[in-house]
């Protein structure tokens, strides 16, 4: 290997070929005897587009470029090959073939929001590292899945690393980012309910010094809904600026601009007209609850982040990640509250909110590498602190009753009164965290202090609530790597999240706390490309509201849920031209202790099984070679509705993707794609979930795109 060149660049055409030809992760020696070290190759590794189905490092679940084999929790990874082969249109969308996860808990119709549960609990999404915070409303942060190159899904309590979240963990979504190869791609997307796409995707080195380089996203959308009378439209531009002044320096500069002037109905179908017995039957798949002249849903967004990292020597990495985030919203919804006894008629609410909101997160830490005897360590300190400012003008109400089988959408419709409420949050946290390895064991020791603070004021009336809480949470997991590549593991985690407002004693509400007890086995083949995980997991969440017993209008903090279960993955080339992604879950998620009779019931929208799996094959030679055809299934049981009242039927789904390089046949058109992608190939018409015994919503109906993308 010629040591003359720079080293990131180096390393950046190394690491794929190495690690995919199942070379040792030790460092690479090139031919001047210069040792690239291994922290250093998987780093790039990680922060290159990611090709092939098989992720081999994450640096969500330690912070670090840790390899998969050795990070003590369940983190799976869906990788640029998978994102593109599925022709993935929403998060939720990726996340179909990932073990552990129940997407579309709220239908096929919020393509607006990302909603899905982790284990049977709920979670939180992160861009390029730090949290898309919201301000409890509707003003909640979305990134189109064309703009990123991979999603990590870490799994269970994870404050320790990233202060208040969910229990259920959190799902990264990384951005793609300049690459020091040329890369240039447009495309163009046509599909049933009028779907209409063009895209572009330019990169490449800007120098011939190779100090500079670019990359320049963007997407525009528009389609139907699935609901009627509902469309969904989308314009993003995404650019991005890398600077390596030298070998062991980085810096890239993220921008964003996203606007949706419209977006997909967020209503849904009453459950005594879909899932439970009516006399008049079920009404249609493309059933609309909404109002024609009240509705409205414009969200535009604006990001710019900074990403640093320099290698001081060669024990110390210093890394630096910011974002400034701002989200405006124009809302209004009319929405099903309830059908009444004659099985026909709808009674509906409205909800409208004007909306701003602003958020800076900033996450800094060093890293060190370093021996004491036999034992080798990864040290990392941090420091990290997230702020939210922001200011909404919101109302509710109610709207006129309908007919669901003879609906009227232009009915009067009174606009509500509107209250102005002005929200500050702002969190600190220090962390610290230590990778022991001897031998074949791995410790993974980590330790977290948090201070979150709050204050909301409703400048009409002169109210003003302010709310302080620290915690601290921590985690150690124990890893042995063998030498064949099994890798079995224990650890526990902690995890806390603040809820706003006072019990029915007036005191402020104390953080909800999780923790999670999780034992597992990976496994990293050594003689192909693969890697599968098994996990048996228990979760509790404490401190959960619940009704109070003298007074079910004010709450105590009483309540407490457990899910617990196990999940197995697996990830492979199961030849050169044959990849799979298959997993299955089983999760008991129900609520411990209660006060208003939930008590020993389970979690709505959560069922006890899901499995799925997804193949590529690609034609290796002969007349169709360079044809690929990808196939899934997925299937998802029986769910009960938020008082286990009635159950949501189980279902499966399948999906189909066609894809052939059209440059294959003609060379002078190569670089030249067609593709189709179906999903729900057999049109199957099923209720995702009831989270509402009132609220039900079905799931995606069959949706057929097909489309072209050049590259050159």
């Amino acid at each position: 290997m010629d040591c003359s060149r720079p080293r990131r660049t180096l390393l950046v055409r190394f690491a794929p070929a190495a690690l995919l030809a199942g070379a040792s992760l030790q460092g690479a020696t090139c031919a001047q005897g210069e040792t690239i070290p291994t922290d250093a190759m998987e780093y790039l590794l990680v922060r290159g587009e990611t090709h092939g189905v098989v992720p081999q490092t994450s640096s969500a679940g330690t912070k670090t470029s840790t390899p998969l084999l050795e990070t003590p929790q369940s983190i799976s990874v869906v990788t640029q090959a998978v994102l593109r082969e599925q022709d993935v249109q929403t998060l939720n969308q990726a996340l179909r073939y990932v073990s552990g996860v129940t997407t579309e808990t709220r239908g096929g119709t919020a393509t607006r929001y990302d909603m899905f549960s982790i284990r049977g609990f709920d979670a939180d999404t992160y861009y390029n590292g730090l949290k898309l915070l919201t301000n409890g409303e509707y003003a909640a942060p979305q990134v189109d899945p064309y703009l990123l190159d991979r999603v990590d899904v870490l799994k269970g309590s994870v404050s320790v690393l990233y202060g208040q979240a969910q229990a259920g963990g959190l799902v990264d979504q990384t951005a793609k980012l300049p690459t020091t190869t040329p890369l240039h791609e447009i495309g163009m997307e046509f599909g049933n309910f009028r779907h209409a796409q063009a895209t572009g995707d330019f990169s490449g080195p800007i120098d011939h010094a190779g100090h500079w380089s670019y990359r320049l996203t963007a997407l525009a959308r528009t389609q139907d809904g699935q609901v009627a009378h509902t469309k969904d439209q989308r314009i993003e531009v995404a650019p991005a600026l890398t600077w390596r002044p030298d070998a062991r320096t980085d810096i890239t500069l993220l921008g964003l601009y996203q606007h949706e002037p419209r977006s997909t109905s967020y209503g849904g179908v009453p459950a005594g007209a879909s899932v439970l017995y009516n006399p008049f039957g079920s009404v249609s798949v493309d059933f609309y609850d909404g109002d024609l002249n009240f509705e409205k849903f414009d969200r535009t967004q604006l990001s710019v982040g900074l990403k640093a990292e320099r290698q001081v020597n060669n024990w110390l990495t210093l890394r630096s990640n910011s974002r400034w985030f701002r989200v405006n919203m124009d809302y209004a919804s009319v929405y099903s509250s309830g059908l009444e006894d004659d099985h026909r008629t709808l009674d509906r609410g409205i909800a409208a909110s004007t909306e701003w909101s602003d958020q800076y997160a900033t996450d800094n830490a060093a890293e060190a590498r370093f021996s004491t005897g036999p034992v080798s360590h990864v040290a990392l300190a941090g420091f990290d602190y997230q702020h939210l400012d922001s200011a909404y003008r919101t109302g509710f109400g109610t709207a006129p009753s309908i007919d669901i089988f003879a609906p009227d959408y232009t009915l009067p419709i009174t606009q509500p009164a509107r209250t102005k409420t002005d929200v500050t949050q702002s969190q600190y946290g220090v962390y610290l965290q230590d990778q022991l390895r001897y031998a074949g064991f791995v410790l993974t020791l980590s330790g977290r202090r948090d201070w979150v603070g709050s204050s909301t004021r409703t400048p009409d009336s002169g109210g003003r609530t302010a709310q302080w809480n620290a915690a601290f949470t921590g985690r150690a997991g124990l890893t042995y790597v063998f030498p064949n590549g099994i890798a079995p593991y224990i650890s526990y985690s902690e995890s806390f999240s603040p809820i706003a407002g006072t019990d029915a004693n007036g005191k402020p509400f104390v953080p909800e706390r999780g923790r999670q007890y999780e034992a597992g086995v990976k496994y990293k083949p050594r003689g192909f490309n693969g890697f599968f995980t098994a996990a048996a997991f228990d979760i509790t969440r404490e401190n959960l509201t619940t009704p109070a017993p003298n007074n079910p209008l004010l709450s105590i903090q009483t309540g407490t849920a457990r899910s617990r279960g196990f999940e197995v993955e697996a990830r492979t080339d199961i030849t050169r031209d044959l990849q799979l992604v298959a997993s299955y879950t089983y999760i008991n998620a129900y609520y411990t202790r209660d006060t208003s009779g939930l008590t020993g019931k389970r979690l709505p929208a959560v069922p006890h099984n899901q499995a799925s799996a997804w193949a590529y094959y690609t034609v290796p030679s002969g007349r169709l070679a360079n044809l690929s055809v990808g196939g899934g299934a997925r299937y998802v049981g029986k769910t009960l509705d938020s008082t286990n009242s009635f159950a949501v039927p189980d279902v499966t789904l399948f999906d189909l993707a066609l894809r052939y390089d059209v440059g294959h046949l003609v060379p002078a058109l190569k670089g030249l794609q067609g593709y189709i992608n179906i999903d729900n190939l057999l049109d199957r018409k099923y209720v995702s979930s009831c989270y509402y015994g009132t609220w039900c919503a079905y799931g995606y109906q069959r949706t057929a795109f097909g489309g072209l993308t050049y590259r050159w």
